[in-house]
């Protein structure tokens, strides 16, 4: 169970990666850390539950240092989705070095032969509890260290994720609730519980077993602690599933509530600056042409959160992005077309520089703006230059 579980976690975040990483390049954390949990998972798997030796040469030393990014990986995702936004800070990189140690602990096991990996991997099936402590692929320290600060570790980030949050709340002053929270808020709270549930049956299993309360395998596979972990690891593929609006930004069908929609930001007046500002960086030739530019690509350049650009185009603008950028699109290509581009290029070029992905696109995207297709335009401006 737990390895199928793993694997579907696994091709699920490659799947919300693929769909919607130039949209929302926050999934890359999230997806970073279902992986490397599902990585450790399958370890479990292969070592404790059905144990196999090659799996084990395979998979166990190599695996060690992901282990250390389940924690840094759930925590940037946490409060780039609070702020709505990517947010660098010049200290982020201190959260990778304990990956980096363990990794630069294990390398040169990673250069070992395959023979001698399968040789310590039969010593572990072997002696489980017994050898675990003897045999090691670090050249720093124990290795068996690794068993035992890596839950301690995710305790630690799922813990602070989760103070963010209720940080939030508290400072906007809004009470969470399943039942009136959005759905971003719910599946913040929800993912990071089962993290933080996941990591603190965990440092208890471990603890057992390093302890000597389990003695073997049998007894660590009938522990209440595994298999409060086996249901939690269920719990993601069906949580990847329910939430698909915020993982793989597909809408859900939902009343829009007008009141929230128009309801003025104290900030209002900065914002109707900003809305300005947002135009004309629309406007920008690059990111007309861009097919991957979105709201993040506003949210980037120009400081401001999902919230404020959603409340400059629904409360301000009273438009779409996908409205705007064809309208100013259709200008760009009127432009174009004004300037006589038609002589010197196909009407293709002309739809291929204004952002344009198909002539149809572009003819119906034409019609719609100015009320003409594109040579009818032509034939206006045309007549309208003639000399008298």
């Amino acid at each position: 169970m737990v390895l199928s579980i793993s694997i579907t976690v696994i091709l699920l975040s490659l799947l919300l990666l693929y769909n919607n990483f130039s949209k929302n390049k926050n999934s890359l954390y999230i997806c970073g850390s279902l992986i490397c949990m599902s990585i450790i998972a399958i370890l479990h798997h292969f070592s404790v539950i059905e144990p196999n030796v090659f799996w084990i040469a395979i998979i166990s030393g190599h695996s060690l240092p992901f282990g250390f990014l389940i924690g840094p990986f759930l925590y940037f995702y946490t409060r780039n989705a609070l702020a709505g936004k990517i947010i660098h800070r010049p200290t982020d990189g201190l959260h990778y070095i304990s990956f980096l140690i363990v990794l630069i602990s294990i390398f040169p096991y990673y250069f070992t032969p395959f023979d001698y990996k399968l040789k310590l991997a039969q010593m572990l099936v072997a002696g489980a509890n017994n050898m675990i402590t003897k045999i090691n692929f670090s050249w720093l320290y124990p290795s068996y260290w690794n068993i035992l600060l890596r839950p301690v570790f995710l305790l630690t980030y799922t813990v602070f994720s989760i103070y963010l949050i209720f940080h939030k709340l508290k400072q906007k002053k809004i009470p969470f609730s399943f039942k009136t929270s959005e759905s971003s808020l719910k599946w913040l709270v929800i993912i990071n519980s089962i993290f933080l549930l996941i990591s603190l049956l965990y440092s208890m299993l471990t603890a057992n077993f390093f302890l000597r309360f389990v003695q073997n395998r049998e007894e660590i596979n009938s522990s209440p602690f595994s298999y409060l972990v086996y249901v939690l690891m269920c719990s993601l593929p069906i949580l990847m599933l329910v939430f698909p609006e915020i993982l793989y930004d597909v809408k859900k069908n939902k009343r829009s509530s007008k009141k929230a929609e128009l309801e003025r930001y104290e900030n209002h007046d900065e914002l109707v600056k900003k809305a300005d500002s947002m135009v004309e960086f629309i406007k920008k030739e690059a990111n007309l042409i861009d097919p991957n530019f979105g709201v993040d690509s506003i949210c980037e350049a120009l400081a401001l959160t999902k919230e404020e650009v959603n409340y400059c185009f629904s409360v301000i603008l009273k438009t779409k992005l996908a409205t705007l950028k064809k309208e100013l699109r259709v200008e760009l290509a009127k432009k174009e077309l004004q300037n006589g581009m038609l002589q010197s290029h196909s009407m293709e070029g002309i739809w291929v520089k204004a952002g344009f992905t198909s002539k149809t696109g572009f003819f119906v995207a034409f019609k719609e703006v100015t009320g003409l297709t594109p040579l009818e335009y032509v034939k206006l401006v045309v007549e309208e230059t003639k000399p008298e």
